[in-house]
C-alpha cells in the first residue's frame, strides 16, 4: 500500500502546476465565418498532405490530449490524476481539436492554427514538460518536427494566399 500511495503522490506532484497552453493564453480574433466553397481547395491540399505525412506523427505524439482514439493511461482512473487530464484534454481540444483531420477543431482560424504549432514546435513547449514525464518518448524527434514544420510552411502558403485573394 505504500508503494501505491507514493506512486500516486509522484503522479500527483509531476501533473500539478500551472497550465502549459501553446499560445501562452493568447486571445484570438474570431474565426472568420466562410462559406463551404471559400478556401475547400487550399484546405483539402492541406488535409491531403496532413493524413500522408503529418497525422501518424500527431497520433502518436498529440492525440492524447488534442484528439482520440487513443486509451488512456491506467492512473487516468485515480482520484487526483483523473481530474488533471481530464482537465488538460478538456483545454488542449478547446484550443485544438485534431480530432477530425484538417481542418481541425478550436477556437482559432486554421492560419492561427499553423502558427500556433509552428510556435511551440520551435519552442519545444509542447507536449508539457509534466506530461513528457510520464510519458517517455512523448517529445517530437527532430525529423518529425522538421516534417511537421515543412507541412505548416505549405499549409500557411497556401491559407494566406486564399486570405489575400490571390487564390487561382
Amino acid at each position: 500500500m505504500g508503494m501505491r500511495r507514493g506512486l500516486t503522490l509522484s503522479l500527483a506532484a509531476a501533473m500539478a502546476g500551472t497550465a502549459v497552453w501553446a499560445h501562452q493564453g493568447m486571445k484570438h480574433a474570431a474565426a472568420p465565418e466562410a462559406s463551404p466553397a471559400a478556401g475547400s481547395r487550399a484546405l483539402a491540399r492541406i488535409n491531403e498532405a496532413y493524413l500522408r505525412q503529418v497525422r501518424p506523427i500527431f497520433f502518436e505524439k498529440c492525440f492524447d490530449c488534442h484528439g482520440s482514439g487513443r486509451p488512456l493511461p491506467w492512473y487516468s482512473r485515480l482520484p487526483g490524476p483523473r481530474q488533471l487530464i481530464q482537465y488538460d484534454i478538456r483545454t488542449a481540444r478547446k484550443h485544438l481539436d485534431m480530432g477530425r483531420d484538417f481542418p481541425f477543431g478550436g477556437h482559432a482560424s486554421q492560419l492561427e492554427h499553423l502558427k500556433a504549432l509552428e510556435e511551440v514546435l520551435k519552442d519545444g513547449s509542447m507536449p508539457p514538460w509534466r506530461y513528457r514525464v510520464m510519458h517517455r518518448g512523448s517529445k517530437l524527434l527532430p525529423q518529425e518536427i522538421a516534417a511537421v514544420l515543412a507541412w505548416i510552411d505549405e499549409g500557411k502558403k497556401l491559407l494566406e494566399t486564399k486570405e489575400g485573394g490571390h487564390d487561382r
